[in-house]
C-alpha cells in the first residue's frame, strides 16, 4: 500500500487501485517493459497468471477444508484448535523464510520451491484416514392399537446385564440422562426432528394380518372415516414427524416398574403413512387389538451408543501435522510474489491492484466451478459429497503455478523479510490501539465464519453447489464495492465505513441465527462487499493516516497481522468452543450483539476521547515529518504490501 494516501494538490484521497482500496479508472502509464504484439505488457504477464492460477488453486480447495474435515470424523473443538493455530503459524513464519530469500537472493528458486511443497503437503491430506464410525444406536420401541387408541409402549432395561446399544426412544429426551446420546445431528438445526417407524407383528402372533384405519377422527374405528383402511400381512411402517411432540405425551397413569425394567406409555397422534400416495392423519385405529415390535430411525445420521466423542486420536494429529507443515510452506508465497510484483512495477505501484485482479477472478471462477464438479459427482455416485476433487485441482494447479514462476524476471534488490519495527512506539497512540483492536474483531469475525460457516451449513443438509454460489455472490458483491470505495469513504469518512461494516456484520450474523433453510443465506450474503471489501479498503487507508512518521509499513504489517493473523486465529479457536458450549445459533447471535456494543464504544471513543491532540497522536505530527515519510516511502511500501496482502490474498472468502 502506498504509505501516502493523501493527494498533496487537493487534499483528496489518492486513487490506487488493488483488491482492499479504491481503483482508478486512470492513471499513470503502466512500467517501461517490453510489449507483446497485442499491446500486453510481457515483464508483467508471467505475475499476472502466477496470481490467477494460484489463487484458482486456492479458491478450489480452501473454501471446503473444513467440511472436509468434517467428513473425516474431526469434531468441533479439534477444528477450532487447527484453525486458530495456523494463522498464528503464518504470522511468524513468513518473515523467517522471507529473510532466508533475502539473505541468499533466491527468491525465484525460494518461490517455485514452497509453491511445489505447497500443493504437495494439501495433496497428502487426501490421504488421513478418516475416523471409523462407532457403533450405531439401535432403538426398539412396541407399537399399540386397538379400536380406540394407540401408543408407543417404551420399555428399557436398567440392569448392568443390560444391551449397551439397544434403546427404547425414551432417550431422546433432551433431559434424560440415564441413555447416551449424541446429539451433533441436531446442533445445527431447530427443525422438527422426524422418526421412521418401522414395525412387524412378534412370529408367535395369534393373527398375522391386521387392518390399520388412518383417520382424522376422533371416534372408534370405522372404515368410513378412515383416509385408508389397508391390510397387512406382518408389517406397518409409519413416520412420527416430531418425536419431541410425540415424547410430551407421556400417559403417566399407564407407566410401570417390574424389576429393573422401566416402561412408559406415549399417545401416538400426528402420523403420516406413505404407500404410493401420502395419508396425514391425527392417528391410527386397529380393527383389533395389535402388538407390534418396531425398529425407530431418526434423520439422516445415526445416534451411537458410545456417549464418548473420539477426539485427538490418529486421525487429528495425522491431519495437523500435514496441514501445519502445508501452511509453513503456503506462508511465503504472496510476500515474495507481492515483493517481486513491486519491484518490477518500480514508480508505477499504483497499478499492483490491476495485478491482483486476476488473482479475484481466478479465485471466484474456480470456488464455483469446484463446488458445481463435486455436485455433479454426488448426483452421479448418489452418495456423500467427495472432497478429493478440491485437493487434485489444488496439487494440479500448483505446479502449474510454479511453472509460471520460472518466466517471473526478478532483481536480486528485493526486501521481503523486514517488517514490525517500533511496535511499542506505535502502540503508545490510544487511536491506534482502538483501531487496531477494532480491525482484530473484524478478524475474529472472519476467522469463525472461514472455519464454520460451511460446517455449519453442513450440518443443515447444504449442498456443496450452495458453498460455490456463496462464494460467488461474495466476489461478485465484494468487487463493485472495492471501484467505488473511494465514493463511498468520502461521503461516509473512513471511520464511518468501519461504523457501517459493523453494522452489516451485526444484521449478516443475526440472519445466519434465525435461518432453517441452508440457501437462506444468500439473502444476506451481498452484505460481504461491506464488511470485507470496504471495510478493508478504509482501513488500509486509515492505518495510513494515522501512521506516525516513519511508521507507515508498521502500521501497514500490523494491520494485516492483526487482522488475519491473530485475529483470525483467536476468531477460529473461540467460535469452535462457542459452537460446542453453546451452540451455532447462540454464537452467531453473540457475535451480532457484540458487533453492535463494539460499534457504540468505538463511536464514542471517536466522538468523545480521540479529539485532542495527545490522543489524535500521530496525525498531528504528519506536516512536521513529511519530509521523512517520503524518503522512507519509497523502501517500505513494498515490504508492508507484501505483509498485508499475502495476508488477504491467503483468506478464504466467507
Amino acid at each position: 500500500m502506498e504509505s501516502e494516501v493523501m493527494d498533496g494538490s487537493n487534499g483528496q484521497v489518492a486513487e490506487e487501485y488493488h483488491p482492499q482500496r479504491t481503483p482508478s479508472p486512470s492513471g499513470p502509464p503502466s512500467p517501461v517493459a517490453k510489449q507483446l504484439p497485442c499491446g500486453v505488457n510481457r515483464t508483467l504477464l508471467p505475475i499476472k497468471g502466477f496470481y490467477f492460477v494460484f489463487m484458482a488453486a486456492v479458491g478450489s480447495l480452501l473454501p471446503y477444508v473444513a467440511v472436509y474435515m468434517r467428513q473425516l470424523g474431526l469434531n468441533v473443538p479439534e477444528t477450532a484448535i487447527i484453525y486458530g493455530i495456523m494463522p498464528f503459524v503464518g504470522f511468524f513464519v513468513r518473515p523467517l523464510i522471507g529473510a532466508v530469500a533475502d539473505k541468499y537472493k533466491k527468491h525465484k528458486l525460494v518461490l517455485i520451491g514452497v509453491t511445489l511443497l505447497t500443493g504437495l503437503f494439501y495433496y497428502l491430506l487426501v490421504f488421513v484416514p478418516a475416523r471409523p464410525e462407532p457403533e450405531s444406536l439401535l432403538m426398539k420401541t412396541k407399537f399399540e392399537c386397538n379400536i380406540y387408541d394407540s401408543f408407543i409402549q417404551d420399555c428399557r432395561d436398567t440392569s448392568e446385564s443390560a444391551p449397551k446399544c439397544q434403546v427404547g426412544i425414551s432417550h431422546l429426551i433432551k433431559d434424560n440422562s440415564s441413555y447416551s446420546r449424541n446429539s451433533s445431528s441436531e446442533e445445527f438445526s431447530n427443525k422438527p426432528k422426524s422418526c421412521t417407524f418401522a414395525c412387524q407383528s412378534s412370529p408367535d402372533a395369534a393373527s398375522p394380518e391386521f387392518q390399520v384405519c388412518m383417520t382424522n377422527s376422533s371416534g372408534s374405528f370405522s372404515a368410513s372415516t378412515c383416509n385408508g383402511t389397508l391390510t397387512h400381512t406382518r408389517h406397518l411402517t409409519f413416520i412420527v414427524p416430531d418425536i419431541d411432540n410425540l415424547l410430551s405425551r407421556n400417559i403417566s397413569q399407564d407407566t410401570y416398574n417390574m424389576g429393573s425394567i422401566e416402561c412408559r406409555d406415549y399417545d401416538l397422534k400426528n402420523i403420516i403413512y406413505e404407500k404410493g400416495f401420502t395419508h396425514r392423519a391425527m392417528q391410527a385405529l386397529c380393527g383389533m387389538e395389535v402388538s407390534l415390535d418396531c425398529t425407530v430411525t431418526c434423520g439422516d445420521k445415526k445416534d451411537t451408543c458410545d456417549n464418548v466423542e473420539q477426539s485427538f486420536d490418529i486421525t487429528f494429529f495425522v491431519f495437523f501435522v500435514i496441514f501445519l507443515v502445508a501452511n509453513i510452506t503456503f506462508a511465503p508465497i504472496f510476500p515474495i510474489l507481492d515483493a517481486v510484483a513491486y519491484d518490477l512495477l518500480a514508480e508505477n505501484r499504483h497499478i499492483w491492484g490491476k495485478q491482483r485482479v486476476w488473482g479475484t477472478l481466478g479465485f471466484a471462477l474456480f470456488a464455483v466451478s469446484s463446488s458445481f464438479i463435486m455436485h455433479m459427482l454426488k448426483d452421479k455416485d448418489g452418495g456423500g459429497v467427495d472432497y478429493r476433487i478440491c485437493f487434485y485441482i489444488f496439487g494440479l494447479l500448483s505446479i502449474f503455478s510454479a511453472m509460471i514462476a520460472y518466466f517471473i524476471e526478478m532483481s536480486s534488490d528485493i526486501k521481503c523479510g523486514q517488517f514490525l519495527k517500533n511496535v511499542c512506539k506505535l502502540l503508545s497512540y490510544y487511536q491506534v490501539l482502538a483501531f487496531l483492536c477494532v480491525v482484530m474483531y473484524f478478524g475474529i469475525l472472519i476467522g469463525g465464519l472461514e472455519a464454520f460457516l460451511f460446517w455449519y451449513l453442513t450440518g443443515m443438509g447444504s449442498d456443496p453447489i450452495v458453498f460455490g454460489f456463496i462464494l460467488l455472490v461474495n466476489c461478485a458483491a465484494e468487487l463493485p464495492l472495492m471501484w467505488v470505495a473511494g465514493d463511498i469513504i468520502k461521503r461516509v469518512s473512513l471511520v464511518g465505513c468501519l461504523y457501517l461494516a459493523l453494522v452489516c456484520y451485526c444484521v449478516r450474523l443475526f440472519v445466519y441465527s434465525v435461518i432453517r433453510e441452508p440457501w437462506l443465506v444468500l439473502l444476506v450474503e451481498p452484505a460481504h462487499g461491506v464488511t470485507f471489501g470496504l471495510m478493508y479498503a478504509a482501513a488500509t487507508t486509515y492505518a495510513s493516516i494515522i501512521a506516525p512518521p516513519g511508521m507507515s509499513s508498521t502500521v501497514q504489517g500490523l494491520l494485516g497481522g492483526v487482522h488475519f493473523g491473530f485475529g483470525k486465529g483467536i476468531g477460529s479457536l473461540i467460535t469452535g468452543f462457542m459452537f460446542k458450549g453453546i451452540g451455532p445459533r447462540w454464537t452467531w447471535r453473540v457475535f451480532s450483539m457484540l458487533s453492535v456494543v463494539i460499534l457504540i464504544v468505538y463511536w464514542l471513543l471517536n466522538t468523545f476521547v480521540f479529539t485532542d491532540a495527545k490522543h489524535h497522536g500521530p496525525q498531528g505530527q504528519t506536516a512536521e515529518n513529511s519530509k521523512d515519510k517520503e524518503e522512507e516511502k519509497h523502501d517500505l511500501t513494498k515490504q508492508e504490501q507484501s505483509l498485508m496482502n499475502s495476508e488477504s490474498a491467503a483468506s478464504v472468502k466467507v
